[in-house]
C-alpha cells in the first residue's frame, strides 16, 4: 500500500535533455535538481522517435524485430552517480516502449534503483550513433 501511495503523490518523469541531442560515446548531463527513485524500477527512456516510427500495417513482431536491429541489446548503457559515491548501472537490453506515435528505449539496472539516493550526474554510453533523442528519467515502475 505504501508503494502505491508513493507512486501516486511522487511519481514523474522529468526530461534531462530538454532539446533534442545527438548520442554517439560518452555525454554528460548533470540535473537540475537531484535525481531520486521512489521505487526499484527506476529508469531512463530514451525517446527515439524521430529515428524510427510504427507504421499502422506493421505488425508488432516485426516493428520489435526491427527496432531490436536498429538499436541491438547492450549498445546503451548509463550510470548514475550519487551524492553518496554510489553508482548504478542501467542497460538497455532491447525494451521498447512504444504507442501510436512514440518510441522509447527503457534502461533499467540489474538489481533496480536504490530508493532514496541523490543522483546528481548522468553518464550515457551509446557505441550507436543515435540522432535527435530525447532523454528522461522515470522514477518509479509499479
Amino acid at each position: 500500500m505504501m508503494e502505491f501511495l508513493r507512486i501516486l503523490f511522487f511519481a514523474k518523469v522529468v526530461l534531462l535533455t530538454p532539446v533534442p541531442i545527438d548520442l554517439f560515446g560518452d555525454v554528460e548531463l548533470k540535473p537540475r535538481k537531484q535525481l531520486t527513485a521512489i521505487t526499484t524500477g527506476a529508469s531512463i527512456e530514451i525517446d527515439v522517435s524521430s529515428m524510427i516510427t510504427k507504421p499502422q500495417q506493421e505488425g508488432i513482431i516485426e516493428f520489435r524485430r526491427r527496432v531490436a536491429e536498429m538499436f541491438p541489446a547492450g549498445t546503451i548503457e548509463v550510470k548514475l552517480f550519487g551524492k553518496d559515491k554510489r553508482e548504478v548501472v542501467l542497460r538497455y537490453g532491447e525494451g521498447a516502449a512504444f504507442s501510436n506515435d512514440a518510441v522509447f528505449l527503457v534502461l533499467y539496472a540489474d538489481d533496480g534503483v536504490p530508493p532514496d539516493v541523490e543522483f546528481e550526474r548522468v553518464l550515457l554510453t551509446s557505441r550507436i550513433k543515435l540522432k535527435a533523442v530525447k532523454v528522461a528519467w522515470k522514477n518509479y515502475k509499479h
